[in-house]
């Protein structure tokens, strides 16, 4: 009997250090995805550096462990790398960015020993996490007409340039010559990376079982971003939500806001969203280049040549054509692991990107994974990443010897779109 108390006790604290691990690891991606590490000029950002550490000092102090089959396909990963880069023909290959991507990656081939009941408190964090965000969003767009621009976006316009991670649009305007500019979360690089994490905030939410008011506290985030890109996620996620669970109450909820945006769609300048729904047929438009461009990059360039084909224009290249398009183009992160490392080096990629995080809890998995691969050019992004660590990575399932019988219980039963049965939906709060 005491043997099992111990081990009881031994359990929960494995699970707590987990907990706490999965928390420092979300704060900072949220909270410090804009700081540069000191002396690099606003080149490398600060979580480059925070990741790394924290997951080493994690590895040591026994919280996680490594995932052999994740570890093996990365190693792989880094040589079919060095072969691309070696290979390459291109005068714009850069083995720093190789470099880059190694360390960047190297802490999803990680997993916590015993993450026990964190999953559940890791996306309560989240959920609360998203509504402090959009919160600070909101009060951000509105304080732009109170305190005017340069206080309400005070990271952006006030700190020095060499604090501050260099090359993203943090200040853009609701549209052309508009004095008025979309709400970027004041700690988020841009506004599309505050819609996207918003966005699997209300995922999050979702699965705990909806909470009106925080749902309306992320939907008015959402709205103040004016960013498309997570609204894409939520649309794929949300009928296969409503089909499985069916919350009638939630249905009604979901319309009620949806009327009350169109009754006040001129006065919240919703027409910077309707506007943009045709962008996907003009070849000049961000949507259009954010979600198609790539195939005609890849087509044009890397398919066009056998080697480059098999090995990719390797490390750091994926930009040195865009210039020369007639078109607008983009990298979201399938494609640039395709043009940079070839069918070879993304077949590699795409299998330990399988083992680490396909692993991991399904609740999240779809708003995470399809965030991380098509919303963005991730591939180097570190508070991103540090996003699928603490999320679904580190979360993922553990040897049989050291999973107990109750962990994830809860989520084999409700499949990719579960809620948790000891969490009451919007109809009992």
């Amino acid at each position: 009997m005491a043997e099992i108390s111990i081990a009881r006790v031994g359990a929960y604290r494995s699970a707590q250090s987990a907990f706490v691990l999965c928390t420092i690891t979300l704060l900072s991606a949220v909270f410090l995805q804009k700081i540069a590490l000191p002396g690099t000029g606003g080149i490398y950002p600060l979580n480059l550096l925070i990741f790394p550490a924290v997951t080493i000092a994690a590895f040591v102090t026994g919280i996680l462990e490594v995932n052999t089959a994740a570890f093996i396909w990365y190693a792989f990963f880094a040589l079919v790398g060095s072969f691309s880069a070696a290979l390459s023909s291109s005068s714009h290959v850069s083995v720093l960015s190789l470099g880059f991507l190694v360390v960047a990656q190297f802490p999803l081939v990680f997993r916590c020993v015993q993450p026990g009941g964190s999953y559940r408190r890791v996306i309560n964090l989240l959920s609360t996490v998203g509504c402090i965000s959009a919160l600070i969003g909101v009060l951000q767009f509105v304080g732009q007409f109170v305190v005017g621009v340069d206080t309400a976006f005070f990271l952006d316009t006030r700190l020095p340039a060499s604090m501050t991670v260099t090359g993203y649009n943090s200040l853009i305007p609701l549209y052309w010559s508009s004095p008025v500019y979309k709400s970027n979360g004041f700690f988020f690089l841009e506004p599309s990376f505050f819609c996207q994490f918003l966005a699997i905030a209300v995922v999050a939410e979702l699965l705990l079982g909806p909470r009106a008011l925080r749902l309306l506290i992320l939907i008015a985030g959402l709205v103040c971003s004016y960013s498309g890109t997570g609204l894409t996620m939520l649309a794929l996620f949300l009928p296969f939500y409503f089909i499985h669970h069916g919350h009638s109450r939630l249905i009604v909820f979901v319309i009620l806001v949806g009327v009350a945006l169109i009754l006040f769609g001129d006065a919240l300048h919703l027409d910077a969203f309707t506007r943009r729904l045709s962008e996907l047929s003009d070849v000049q438009s961000s949507g259009w280049a954010r979600f198609l461009s790539m195939f005609t990059v890849l087509q044009n360039v890397v398919f066009a040549n056998d080697l480059t084909a098999f090995l990719g224009r390797g490390p750091g290249t994926v930009q040195e054509q865009f210039r020369l398009l007639s078109f607008n183009a983009f990298d979201p992160t399938w494609g640039k692991v395709i043009y940079e490392y070839g069918l070879l080096g993304s077949l590699v990629y795409f299998r330990f990107f399988y083992l680490a995080f396909c692993k991991g809890p399904k609740g999240l998995r779809f708003a995470v994974g399809y965030t991380y691969l098509f919303l963005g050019g991730y591939l180097l992004n570190a508070s991103v990443l540090m996003q699928l660590a603490a999320l679904v990575v580190w979360l993922g399932k553990t040897s049989p010897a050291t999973l107990r019988p109750g962990d994830g219980a809860a989520e084999r039963k409700g499949g990719p779109f579960a809620t948790y049965p000891d969490m009451p939906a919007l109809e009992a709060r």
